[in-house]
């Protein structure tokens, strides 16, 4: 009877171990077991609020790549955001830690089978502050002529915070501003730069207020400058009479100003002196125009007008060259035998005026066989002037007839 039992527990536990093998080998061949690596951001726990994490970065710690095991439902599901990566820096002081342990927490049925790395670096500082008097800093070269004041600010002090060790290294809290085209008073609010003995700017630390108001008064310096006095004119003369020019008496005035202005003014000009009723010349006593605050050494100047025809210029091709004077049986010869003639004259005459009222000619009077350079004359109608004749020489060649 005991021996029937035996066999009877014997074959009960041999199905239920062949009911578990098969059920094993269902279930991993329908759910097997698999591997997969991720790359999880590092996150940091229990950093002391009077400390600052320097090494990895505060604000990006750190990566760590994790390879996980687990069944294949469960490995599929994973991301990243359900798995935990972390440093502790629980009891951790100030100070270089070389060896501070990656936490990785995996999900449920899943392992972690590798992950690098396994330690990381953590540098930590105690946060610290003090109080820095602010300096201002003007750049550049003021213009000439202007002076500047000792700049007023708002705060006069500033509070520099952050790790120990970048706190140390500012020695001064600084305002810069450019100078260099400054030319009245200037007000603006300027952001403080911390900078170490050298005059680096120092990273990694905070200024409060960040902002500073600063006030910079300006002197313009008085200075003299001689310039031409300019006769401004507005109109025109009647008819065929134009502006033949405008002159002032005197031709000059000194200046005295303020230096920025003095500099930027190049003449004195007039009032405007309107000449459309003009016949004639004329004079007239005008002031000048000059900035407020500007000085001169006259207030007034006479300003002389002289009207007229108006002039025009033209020239007159090819036209040619006669010789007068010819001793008796004696052949003559120009070379060129043409010129340009350029004249200038009343605008009306000369519009009228035709080659043909040009006359050019050279003279062989007193002359002998041979060949002779001279220079060509033109003969012109009344109120025309020659300007020019090209080619201004000519050769007269003489020979028996």
């Amino acid at each position: 009877m005991k021996r029937l039992w035996d066999e009877r527990q014997l074959y009960l536990v041999l199905s239920l171990a062949v009911a578990v093998i098969m059920w094993l080998y269902v279930t991993t061949g329908q759910n097997p077991v698999i591997s997969r690596s991720i790359r999880l951001d590092l996150q940091v726990r229990n950093l002391p609020a009077n400390e600052v994490l320097l090494r990895p970065s505060a604000k990006s710690p750190g990566q760590v790549t994790v390879r996980l095991q687990g069944p294949r439902t469960q490995i599929a599901q994973l991301v990243p955001g359900l798995i935990e990566a972390y440093v502790d820096l629980s009891g951790l002081g100030p100070g270089e830690h070389p060896q501070v342990p990656v936490t990785v927490v995996p999900g449920v049925d899943v392992r972690v089978i590798d992950q690098k790395p396994a330690t990381i670096l953590v540098l930590l500082d105690q946060i610290t502050s003090k109080r820095m008097p602010v300096e201002v800093s003007l750049m550049g070269t003021p213009p000439s002529g202007i002076t500047l004041e000792t700049p007023r600010i708002a705060p006069t002090q500033v509070t520099v915070s952050g790790p120990a060790r970048q706190v140390n290294q500012v020695r001064h809290a600084v305002l810069y501003y450019d100078a260099s085209s400054v030319h009245q008073e200037v007000v603006a609010s300027l952001s403080v730069g911390p900078v170490d003995a050298n005059a680096q700017p120092v990273p990694g630390v905070q200024v409060t207020p960040q902002t500073v108001n600063m006030t910079l008064a300006v002197r313009e310096s008085v200075i003299s400058k001689v310039v031409p006095v300019v006769p401004t004119v507005i109109g025109t003369p009647p008819q065929t009479l134009t502006l033949l020019g405008a002159t002032a008496d005197p031709a000059s005035v000194t200046l005295t100003g303020p230096s920025v202005e003095v500099q930027m003014l190049e003449n004195a000009p007039t009032v405007p002196l309107d000449i459309s009723g003009a016949r004639a010349n004329f004079s007239r006593r005008l002031a000048l125009q000059l900035p407020a605050g500007m000085r001169a050494s006259a207030s007034q100047v006479t300003v002389n007008v002289r009207v007229g025809r108006a002039q025009l210029s033209t020239v007159f091709k090819a036209v040619p060259v006669r010789v007068v004077g010819v001793p008796a049986g004696t052949a003559s010869r120009v070379v060129p035998d043409k010129v340009d003639v350029q004249v200038e004259g009343p605008q009306d005459v000369v519009r009228r005026l035709s080659a043909q009222a040009v006359t050019v000619e050279v003279s062989a009077a007193g002359k002998r066989h041979g060949q002779y350079t001279t220079s060509p004359r033109a003969i012109l109608p009344p109120g025309v002037h020659i300007l020019g004749i090209q080619p201004s020489q000519v050769m007269i060649i003489l020979s028996s007839s």
